[in-house]
Order: C-alpha cells, then sequence, then structure tokens
C-alpha cells in the first residue's frame, strides 16, 4: 500500500524548519500518547438530545423547565444544537495530582490541569494549536460560538493564547473583532504565503458565515478577509489538498437551523493558486447533518478519501477521492443511523491500512485490511456522548491512542495503543479527566517545549480551556524509563 497521507499534512507545511515541522505535527495529532485505569465518578447530569428548533424555545424564566425545585440551574447546549445538558448545582472537587512514579503505571496525565483559564467563561467550540508566529513555539487558538445556554454568555469572539516559551499566556492576547459563533477552528496556509491562517468553521441558528484570518510576520488579522456565501450552520470546516495540486482547499460539514430547515450537503470550496472562492465548488448529493471530518487513503490508490460522521437518520459515510475529484455519493457506510459525532483515521495495527474511530454509542473503531472496513473494536462503558475525538501517539511509542471527549458528562477518555508490546488498543481509559463544564473539544501538541505531546480540553463554562502537561517527559528525562540509576549496571548479573 501506498505511504499515507492523513489530513494533518495539510497543516504539516506551515513550518519550514524540520524542528518546527515536528512539534506542528504533534500539536496537529502526527505524533502520540499512555496507560492504567484512573476511574473518575460520573457527575450526576441529565442528558436530553434535542433538534435545533427546540434549542430556542427553552428558556423563559431563570429557573428552566426540569429544575423541580425552582433553584437556578446552569443549563449547556453544545455547539451544534442538538444536545443539551443540565449541570449539577455543585460540581465535585478534584485531587490534584501527585509526583510522576517510575514503572509501567505511570499516567500521562495527572489528576487536575497544570494550567487553566479560570475566570475566562466562554462556549468553547473547536482548539487549534500551531505555530503561528513561526517562533518555534505552538500556540492555541480557540474557537468559542454562541448558543441559548443558561446563564447566558455574553462572548463569543474567537481568542488565541500565544506561547510566551514554556507556556500559554495567562491571557489571550489576540481577539476577533467578530463574533459569529464557532463550531470549528483549524490552522492551516490557505494564501500561498509562509505565515499561518486561522480557519473558522461558523453558523448557529444565524447561519453565520465560515471565516478566514490570514496570516502575518505579527500573527492573524483580527478581522476576516474572506467568508463564505454557503449558507449553512457549519459543524467542521477541514482545509485538505483534496487535488494534490498544492493548494489548501476547505471542506464543510454542515447542517441547517430549524426543523422547518434542517439539512445542508457537504461543501468543497477548491482553492486556486492560493485563492479560495467564497462559493462552494462542490457539494454531496446528500443533504443531511454532518458534525465531523478526516482524510486519509483507505483504499491505496494515492488519493485521500474522506470519511464523515453524520448524526441521527443518516448514514456515517466515506466519499472516495477520485483522482482529486470528490464523489458525491458515498463509497461506504456504516449501515446504521446512530448519533454519530467524531471520525478520525489512524493505522491502529500497524499494517500500513488506516483505520477508522467513530465516535459512536459506543465508541468503535472499523480495521482496515487492503481496503475493507471491519468493525472489530469498541470501547467499554456506560456512557457515551461525543464532542470531539482525536488520534495522538501519547507514549512516543510508534502507535496512536485514542482520546475522546463528551459534552453532558464532561468526561475526557484516553485510551492506550499497546501495540508496541504486543497488545492491542485498550477498551477501558487508562485515563480520565471529569471536567466540571460540558465537554466540547480536545487537542494535542508540546506546548511547554520538552518533545512530549501534551492535551488540551475545551469545555462550555468557566475554566472553558485546561491544559495537562505530558508526565512522562519527567519519567523519559535521562533516557531510563524510572529515571533512577542507582539499580542499573551495565554488567551481566
Amino acid at each position: 500500500m501506498q505511504s499515507l497521507r492523513f489530513h494533518v499534512q495539510a497543516d504539516e507545511s506551515i513550518c519550514d524548519n524540520s524542528s518546527s515541522r515536528r512539534r506542528l505535527a504533534t500539536a496537529m495529532g502526527l505524533l502520540r500518547y499512555h496507560r492504567l485505569p484512573e476511574v473518575l465518578a460520573m457527575k450526576p447530569r441529565a442528558r436530553i438530545l434535542v433538534f435545533p428548533a427546540l434549542a430556542l424555545a427553552l428558556l423563559d424564566s431563570p429557573t428552566f423547565a426540569g429544575a423541580g425545585d425552582g433553584a437556578v440551574r446552569r443549563l449547556e447546549i453544545s455547539d451544534d444544537g442538538l444536545e443539551q445538558v443540565e449541570m449539577p448545582a455543585e460540581m465535585p472537587a478534584v485531587v490534584a495530582p501527585g509526583p510522576p512514579v517510575s514503572g509501567a503505571g505511570v499516567l500521562p496525565f495527572g489528576a487536575a490541569p497544570d494550567w487553566d483559564n479560570t475566570g475566562f467563561r466562554v462556549q468553547v467550540g473547536g482548539l487549534a494549536i500551531a505555530d503561528l508566529e513561526l517562533d518555534g513555539d505552538l500556540d492555541l487558538v480557540v474557537g468559542c460560538y454562541q448558543s441559548q445556554s443558561f446563564p447566558p454568555y455574553d462572548d463569543w469572539r474567537n481568542f488565541i493564547y500565544f506561547n510566551t516559551g514554556s507556556e500559554l499566556e495567562a491571557s489571550p492576547s489576540w481577539a476577533s473583532t467578530d463574533a459569529r459563533s464557532t463550531g470549528d477552528i483549524h490552522v492551516a496556509l490557505i494564501d500561498g504565503d509562509v505565515w499561518p491562517d486561522v480557519i473558522a468553521g461558523n453558523g448557529g441558528f444565524s447561519m453565520a458565515p465560515s471565516a478566514i484570518y490570514f496570516g502575518s510576520p505579527t500573527g492573524p488579522a483580527t478581522t476576516p478577509a474572506w467568508l463564505s456565501t454557503d449558507n449553512a450552520w457549519t459543524n467542521f470546516a477541514l482545509p485538505f489538498d483534496v487535488d494534490h495540486d498544492g493548494d489548501v482547499d476547505l471542506v464543510t460539514a454542515n447542517q441547517g437551523n430549524s426543523s422547518q430547515d434542517p439539512y445542508r450537503p457537504m461543501y468543497l470550496f477548491l482553492n486556486d493558486a492560493g485563492t479560495l472562492p467564497t462559493t462552494p465548488t462542490w457539494q454531496s448529493a446528500e443533504i443531511s447533518i454532518q458534525n465531523f471530518l478526516d482524510f486519509a487513503d483507505y483504499d491505496g490508490d494515492g488519493w485521500e478519501d474522506l470519511a464523515v460522521s453524520k448524526w441521527a437518520n443518516f448514514e456515517t459515510a466515506i466519499y472516495a477521492n477520485v483522482e482529486g475529484d470528490l464523489a458525491t455519493v458515498p463509497v461506504w457506510t456504516t449501515g446504521d443511523t446512530d448519533t454519530d459525532r467524531g471520525v478520525g483515521w489512524a493505522d491502529v495495527d500497524g499494517n500500513g491500512d488506516p483505520d477508522l474511530a467513530l465516535g459512536a454509542d459506543p465508541t468503535r473503531i472499523y480495521t482496515n485490511v487492503d481496503g475493507t472496513l471491519t468493525a472489530t473494536w469498541s470501547a467499554d462503558g456506560a456512557f457515551f456522548g461525543h464532542q470531539d475525538l482525536r488520534w495522538a501517539d501519547v507514549d512516543l511509542d510508534g502507535d496512536p491512542d485514542l482520546a475522546e471527549i463528551h459534552f453532558s458528562n464532561g468526561k475526557v477518555n484516553l485510551y492506550i495503543n499497546h501495540l508496541d508490546s504486543g497488545g492491542t488498543l485498550e477498551t477501558v481509559p487508562s485515563w480520565s479527566y471529569d471536567s466540571a463544564g460540558a465537554g466540547t473539544a480536545v487537542a494535542f501538541g508540546d506546548l511547554d517545549g520538552d518533545g512530549w505531546p501534551d492535551l488540551v480540553v475545551g469545555n462550555s463554562g468557566d475554566p472553558s480551556v485546561m491544559v495537562f502537561y505530558n508526565r512522562l517527559a519527567l519519567l523519559f528525562a535521562d533516557g531510563f524509563e524510572s529515571g533512577d540509576l542507582t539499580a542499573w549496571s551495565s554488567s551481566v548479573p
């Protein structure tokens, strides 16, 4: 099979020097992540799946329906308007992490964040990590959305936390001048120069246009210079060179905004020598509710195919890339119409074929053997309400590990792949974190510059962004697993 080209390849071109390219690849999920269960109790939350139109009528007073005892409650609504959750009045305390210990039981991340933005209450729709200033440090882009959550959120601009050299700045020094309800955020080179551009997949009930903030030596412009004219609620906006012409194109997953106008096709904006049209140049034949996208050459023909997850009544699918032209109808579907949210390609079993992870109930993996996909793995657990799903090699052992975040219970799960030791991807997560807010996004990148991928978690709430530094950097600091050489000898016993 030909070498794989996952969707992160479009973003890798942002940096020219090899070290920056490696760090950017880490940030975009190309480099990876470790082990042993830490079970955290799920908070009692009432989860309801709703149609977008219903979210408009959720609140008629500070005490909304469902509170029961007349007390003021928090109500969180997802960025696509399809899920709502009543939050508990009091959040449980989180135990601070202890120091790393040696041995196989070491967890990659602590029990509590190492950095957060407490006091900054927004609804995070998406996270992207990239070196926006080309200074060798990875920065964090935060896309924010608007909803009918309660208490209301008064700010849904997009923000950037620049890296100070070893960590993110305490408060974002970049904010967009516009506020358009961003459900997804990416970084890529769209206009052909070397400065990274920020792509915001926008929508909300107003179906705000998606936007691009073009990069410059001082960072991205705060006002977008490109706005789409597709009249859609965009849930995902993925930059990728679909036709292999050297320009990064843009594919969007979309929906409508009411029960009278619920569906949209997927759209492709085809880049021509650095100029991206504002009107789509391709659309899928089916109109539906789509939410996540990812590219990989699953059939081995040298062209990356598009996987898309779809909401209820529609089947998650793959659209073939035929020598640079996306097919308008699927070449493969799951065969069921679950409330799927999240897709991601990775070679889980090391056979050279990209396998497909799906944010379903439960989380599933379809193993790829020479272009034939078969469901072979599912996660063990009592609850699955995905909001984001990412592959990353957390422990840098050469095989991809799987992270997911759930909206209603705020839980982040990390499933470690033990392929390097003759095992498989675990079905019970080695590490979990119970967010205080509603879980909305995850991202990976080396934010502290130690060469190991750190985890960023996005929430709807306060704090809205949390960073977990990779503790395995300390474990392997001197090149030995334990970090302790007192019992080591070069002689044979």
